[in-house]
């Protein structure tokens, strides 16, 4: 349980830096890495674990965010992480940063962001998918 407790904290330390860095695939990458094996972590706490695939599995099918996390993990997976530019309409400005204010106003009212490409198309914010993940595996976790 103590290495369980040690992951976690890495894993809080890892996620603070990605987020003062929210541009960063890298640092989002790691934070998404450092959930998927913490899955891993809690399957192996449980008393008596039986089969981690079938755990995995049932992580996934259970958060929409644990899963997209596992999938963007897996080699060959059907979810990609991209950056690229997001529209800001001019009634949500006050809720941006400065920088993210001043980038908005000099590329057409967008800024750039790190989003899930999900397999019909569709996109996801990459922050808030680690975020909801975190939740999700901390709820498990207790």
């Amino acid at each position: 349980m103590d290495s369980l407790h040690q992951h976690r904290d890495y894993l809080d330390g890892v996620w603070r830096k990605a987020q003062a860095t929210p541009l960063s695939a890298r640092k989002a990458m790691l934070v998404a890495a450092l959930i998927d094996a913490y899955v891993d972590r809690l399957f192996a706490a449980q008393a008596e674990p039986d089969d981690i695939l079938e755990f995995r599995a049932a992580m996934a099918a259970g958060s929409e965010a644990v899963g997209l996390v596992m999938t963007l993990c897996s080699p060959g997976g059907s979810v990609r992480l991209v950056t690229e530019a997001v529209a800001v309409p001019i009634a949500d400005y006050g809720a941006l940063g400065v920088e993210d204010f001043m980038v908005s106003l000099y590329n057409d009212h967008s800024v750039q962001r790190l989003r899930l490409v999900l397999p019909d198309g569709s996109r996801r914010d990459m922050h808030e998918a680690l975020r909801a993940a975190l939740v999700e595996v901390d709820r498990i976790a207790h």
